[in-house]
C-alpha cells in the first residue's frame, strides 16, 4: 500500500540539494575543474570518516554537523555530475581538432520536413587527410535530398561526412524561442548543412541495439495504422497517442489540442503509462494468488511497461511514471508501505543522475510539478464537494484531477506557452474516456493485426473514436472566449504566483495567513497592471534580424503595422516576429508588403520616416528620413545613396546576398558611414 504520512520525505528534502548544484553549474555556466572535483571527493572522504566513527565518537549528538555534511555532498555531486556531462569541454571534442571529414554513428531517427532530413550524429573520429583520432561530441546535421526518393538513412548508422559545420546560433530576435539554448542541453553546440552527395553510410547497426529494435518495433506499427486508417489525422492522432510519434500531426489538429489544455493526451505521459499499467494489471489479475506469482507479475509488468517507455522515446514524463510505477509495484508485491513522495523525488534523482540538463526541460518540469500537485492537491479539492450518485462522483472526480493539476501547473504554463485554456476543466472531462478508449483499441487493433491479415472492423472502430474526439475538441475550441493568450510572465510573477497558491492553501486551514494571500495578491494585480499600461502606451519600431525576408514593425499601443513580404502562416514569421508582438500584447495587425510595387517607399510613424530601397533603385531627390533599410539585393553605391538621403542609420536586410552585404559593409568602411546589418545580427529595437 501507499502511505501519505507528510513529514516521511527525506527523499524530498534531499533532492533539493542536489537540483540547487545541478541549477548553479548550468546557470553560471561553470565550466570543469578539478577544484569542484576535489571538494566534492574531499566531502565524501569527511562522510565516509563519519560514518566509520558515527557511533564511537557520538556524532549522532551533531545532528547539525551531519546534516550540513549530507547537504553539501548532494549540493558538490549536482555540480560535478552536471559539469562532467558537458561534452562540449572534453579535450578531445570534434571542435578542437582540425578535420575534413568526420566519421559518426546516427543518434535517432531522422525528421523529415520537405526535402530537408533533420538529425544527430555522435562523432567517433576525424579525418585529416591520412590521420583519424578519436574524437566526441554531438553534431546536428540538416541534409538536403531529393525527396522524391528514399533518405535510406536510419538510427545506428555509420556515417562518413563533410567536416564543415559552424555553431548554433543564438536567437536574433527579441522574444524568439532559443534554439541554441535547447540543443546545448542536448550537448549540441555545432550544427552542419550538407547535400547528400557530402555524406556517405558506411556502416549499419552501430548504436545501441535496443533502441534500434523498438523504433524498428515502433515503425511496424506506425504502418499497420496507415494501411488500415483511413482518416490522415486519425492515422496522426494514433500515431502519436498511443505510439508516441508526432512526425504526420497537423499543426491546426495540434493547436486545437493545445487551445483547449489536452496537450498531456498527445504527449505520451505518465497518464499514458499508468493506463497501459491498468491494462496489465487487469489482465495478469489472476497472479494474485500468491506472493511468488505477484513477483512474477510485478516482473512482467515492468519489463513491458519499460519496454512501451522505450518504443515511445524515454520522455522525461514517461521515464518518470515508468520509474514510479515500478517502485510502486515492487513494494505491492513485497508488500511494502512506501511514501508516494519519496517514490517521485528518487525517480527525479535516477533521471537526473544519468541526465542532469533534463532538469531544464519543459517536460520533466512540468511532469514533476503535475503530480506533485495532484499528490498534494487532490484530497483537498476532491473534499470540496461530496456527491453520492455514482455517475456525479466519477466525474468530480475527474473534474478534480483536472484542477488540482491545472493549479500546479498553470503559472509555469503560462510562463512557456504564454495562454491559458478557459474550459480546461470541461476539455478535460470530455477526453478522458475517449482517450483511454483509443488507447485500449488502439493496443487491441495493433495486436490483433499481428495475427489477423485483415482488422478491419477495429480499426474502423478506432477511426471512429479518434474522429469523435477530434471534432469533440474542435467544437470546444470554437467557443467564446475558448482561450486566453499573449500572456507573457517573468520569473518574478511566476513565483509570485507560485507563492500566493501556496498562501491560499495555507488560509484554507488557518484564516491568519488571510493578509499575507491578500498581499501578495496586490503585489501581483499591481505587476500586471503596469505591465498592461506600458503596453497600452507603448510607441516602438522594431527592426527584425531575418535571414531571407524584411520585417520592420511599427507598434502604437494594442495595434501594429507591420512592413514586411511574409505572410500571417509563414514560418519565419511565426517563429521570429510574432512571438515579440505577442510579447507586446498586439492584437491587431496590418500587413503592408513594400515589394508590392516598385520603387523607393517611405513610411511615416510617430513623426519619424522609413525609406525602404529596393531592386529598383531609389529617387535621387534630396530626401531627410530616419532610417534606410536597403532590400535591393545588388552591390549599390553607399556614396550616391548618402549624398541623396539625410539620414540616421542605415540597415541592411536579410533579403541581401552574403557577397552583397559584404560589399556594402566594406563600401560603409571606406565612407566612415555607420551601418546595421540585420542578418546573422541582432534585430534593433526604438522605444519613444
Amino acid at each position: 500500500m501507499i502511505a501519505y504520512y507528510k513529514t516521511e520525505v527525506p527523499f524530498l528534502r534531499l533532492i533539493f540539494f542536489f537540483v540547487l548544484g545541478i541549477v548553479t553549474s548550468i546557470l553560471q555556466n561553470i565550466t570543469p575543474n578539478l577544484i569542484y572535483n576535489f571538494a566534492f571527493y574531499s566531502v565524501c572522504g569527511v562522510a565516509i570518516i563519519t560514518l566509520l566513527v558515527y557511533r564511537r565518537f557520538k556524532i549522532y549528538l551533531f545532528r547539525g554537523f551531519t546534516g550540513i555534511l549530507i547537504y553539501v555532498s548532494l549540493f558538490l555531486a549536482g555540480l560535478v555530475i552536471t559539469n562532467q556531462r558537458k561534452q562540449i569541454f572534453e579535450p578531445n571534442h570534434f571542435s578542437k581538432t582540425e578535420a575534413t571529414e568526420f566519421i559518426g554513428v546516427v543518434n535517432e531517427k531522422p525528421k523529415i520536413k520537405g526535402d530537408i532530413a533533420r538529425f544527430i550524429v555522435n562523432v567517433k573520429y576525424n579525418v585529416a587527410g591520412k590521420s583519424v583520432s578519436p574524437s566526441t561530441g554531438k553534431l546536428l546535421v540538416a541534409l538536403r535530398f531529393d525527396s522524391t526518393q528514399n533518405l535510406a538513412i536510419n538510427y545506428g548508422d555509420l556515417l562518413l561526412l563533410k567536416a564543415k559545420y559552424k555553431e548554433t546560433e543564438p536567437p536574433y530576435n527579441f522574444a524568439e524561442f532559443n534554439y541554441r539554448r535547447y540543443l546545448s542541453l542536448q550537448n549540441v553546440y555545432h550544427q552542419t548543412f550538407i547535400n547528400r552527395k557530402q555524406i556517405d553510410v558506411i556502416g549499419k547497426n552501430e548504436g545501441n541495439p535496443i533502441i534500434a529494435f523498438a523504433l524498428h518495433f515502433r515503425d511496424q506499427q506506425i504502418k499497420k495504422f496507415n494501411r488500415f486508417l483511413t482518416d490522415n489525422d486519425a492515422k496522426a492522432v494514433a500515431s502519436t497517442l498511443i505510439l508516441g510519434y508526432r512526425e504526420n500531426l497537423d499543426k491546426h489538429l495540434l493547436s486545437t489540442y493545445s487551445n483547449t489544455g489536452t496537450m498531456h493526451v498527445l504527449s505520451v505521459s505518465g497518464m499514458h503509462v499508468a493506463i497501459v499499467a491498468m491494462l496489465l494489471n487487469f489482465m495478469l489479475s489472476f497472479m494474485n494468488r500468491n506472493q511468488r506469482l505477484k513477483i512474477i507479475k510485478a516482473v512482467i509488468i515492468i519489463s513491458l511497461i519499460w519496454f512501451y517507455a522505450l518504443i515511445t522515446g524515454l520522455a522525461p514524463s514517461v521515464t518518470r511514471a515508468a520509474l514510479m510505477i515500478s517502485f510502486v509495484l515492487i513494494a505491492r508485491a513485497k508488500s511494502r508501505s512506501i511514501n508516494i513522495f519519496n517514490v517521485l523525488a528518487i525517480s527525479a534523482f535516477v533521471i537526473l543522475l544519468f541526465n542532469p540538463f533534463a532538469l531544464l526541460n519543459v517536460g520533466f518540469q512540468l511532469s514533476y510539478i503535475a503530480v506533485g500537485g495532484l499528490i498534494y492537491l487532490y484530497p483537498k479539492v476532491q473534499s470540496w464537494y461530496q456527491p453520492q450518485n455514482k455517475i456525479l462522483k466519477a466525474i468530480w472526480s475527474v473534474m478534480a484531477v483536472s484542477i488540482s493539476a491545472q493549479i500546479a501547473t498553470a503559472p509555469f504554463s503560462l510562463f512557456y506557452f504564454h495562454q491559458f485554456p478557459v474550459y480546461f476543466i470541461l476539455s478535460n472531462v470530455f477526453i478522458v474516456i475517449p482517450a483511454t478508449l483509443i488507447m485500449y483499441s488502439g493496443f487491441a487493433f495493433l495486436l490483433v493485426a499481428s495475427f489477423i491479415p485483415n482488422p478491419q472492423i477495429l480499426a474502423d472502430i478506432l477511426e471512429k473514436l479518434i474522429q469523435f474526439t477530434n471534432g469533440g475538441l474542435q467544437l470546444l475550441e470554437k467557443m467564446q472566449h475558448a482561450n486566453v493568450t499573449m500572456v507573457w510572465l517573468n520569473m518574478f510573477e511566476i513565483m509570485l504566483c507560485y507563492f500566493l497558491i501556496a498562501a491560499v492553501l495555507f488560509t484554507v486551514e488557518n484564516k491568519k495567513f488571510l493578509w499575507f494571500s491578500a498581499g501578495l495578491l496586490v503585489i501581483l494585480v499591481l505587476s500586471l497592471t503596469v505591465k498592461e499600461y506600458q503596453h497600452v502606451t507603448q510607441r516602438n519600431v522594431t527592426f527584425f534580424a531575418l535571414r531571407k525576408n524584411t520585417a520592420v514593425a511599427f507598434v502604437k499601443g494594442r495595434s501594429a503595422v507591420l512592413i514586411t513580404d511574409l505572410e500571417k502562416d509563414d514560418f519565419t514569421y511565426l517563429f521570429s516576429v510574432k512571438p515579440y508582438l505577442d510579447s507586446c500584447h498586439v492584437n491587431t495587425v496590418e500587413f503592408i508588403n513594400p515589394y508590392a510595387t516598385a520603387g523607393e517607399k517611405l513610411y511615416k510613424f510617430e513623426g519619424k520616416v522609413l525609406k525602404v530601397i529596393d531592386e529598383f533603385g531609389f529617387s535621387q531627390d534630396e530626401t531627410k528620413v530616419d532610417w534606410i533599410l536597403f532590400s535591393a539585393d545588388r552591390k549599390a553605391n553607399l556614396d550616391k545613396i548618402a549624398l541623396a538621403n539625410k539620414f540616421l542609420t542605415f540597415f541592411i536586410d536579410g533579403k541581401n546576398r552574403d557577397f552583397v552585404i559584404e560589399h556594402l559593409k566594406n563600401q560603409a568602411k571606406e565612407i566612415n558611414l555607420p551601418v546595421r546589418v540585420l542578418k546573422r545580427e541582432f534585430a534593433a529595437e526604438y522605444r519613444f
